[in-house]
């Protein structure tokens, strides 16, 4: 005959199981104050104390885009000039023809005596660009200035009406005769070089 199993009595182990968790909470509960705790608290002191430097970091990211931004921007405008001055403003001796060629079609068209035009020519050192006026009589009435003043916006060949100035009136205010300056301004490499030469010696001095 086969001895007995013992039999597995729960209320009798009860004691033992308790006393065992307990033992092994109290031990979980000792590494959590000796281990856990103290590396939780230091971590929560790290961040607080590294808290303004990374405000200061995302502050100077900030700042660098920003920057960025801003010399994009400035590298955008530089081209942006590059190309008016090449493809629009171009220089005098490349496009003079072609203002006065449409100088010359606006007086056919409007009736001005090209003869009585008087020229300004000044170079804008500073700026490096040339300046070519024009000062325009005209006479007529209210509906054809209005025509050549909207034939001058138009033009392709950059002419900007600077100045409008009555000049006298007749006929009970029917006709008016104006001067209208006109300019252009052409690129000059030439200036642009000498304003560069004397920035760089400014520099250096």
């Amino acid at each position: 005959m086969l001895p007995r199993k013992p039999r597995f009595d729960l209320r009798q182990m009860a004691r033992q199981i308790l006393t065992i968790y307990l033992a092994i909470l109290a031990v979980n509960v000792l590494a959590y104050a000796v281990l856990v705790r103290p590396r939780v608290q230091s971590l929560r002191q790290m961040r607080a104390e590294s808290q303004p430097s990374r405000e200061r970091l995302k502050q100077r990211e900030t700042e660098v885009k920003g920057r960025e931004d801003a010399l994009a921007e400035l590298e955008r405008a530089k081209a942006d000039l590059e190309r008016l001055r090449q493809d629009v403003l171009s220089t005098r001796d490349r496009r003079m023809i072609d203002v006065q060629l449409e100088l010359a079609q606006l007086a056919r068209q409007f009736g001005i005596n090209l003869q009585r035009v008087q020229y300004e020519n000044k170079k804008l050192e500073e700026e490096g660009l040339e300046r070519f006026a024009m000062v325009v009589p005209l006479s007529g009435g209210y509906s054809n200035l209005r025509k050549f003043l909207q034939a001058v916006e138009t033009s392709d060949k950059f002419l900007v009406i600077e100045q409008v100035a009555l000049a006298t009136g007749h006929d009970g205010g029917a006709l008016i005769d104006l001067n209208i300056t006109l300019a252009t301004y052409f690129d000059d490499p030439g200036a642009r070089a000498a304003q560069t030469a004397k920035r760089r010696a400014a520099r250096r001095a």
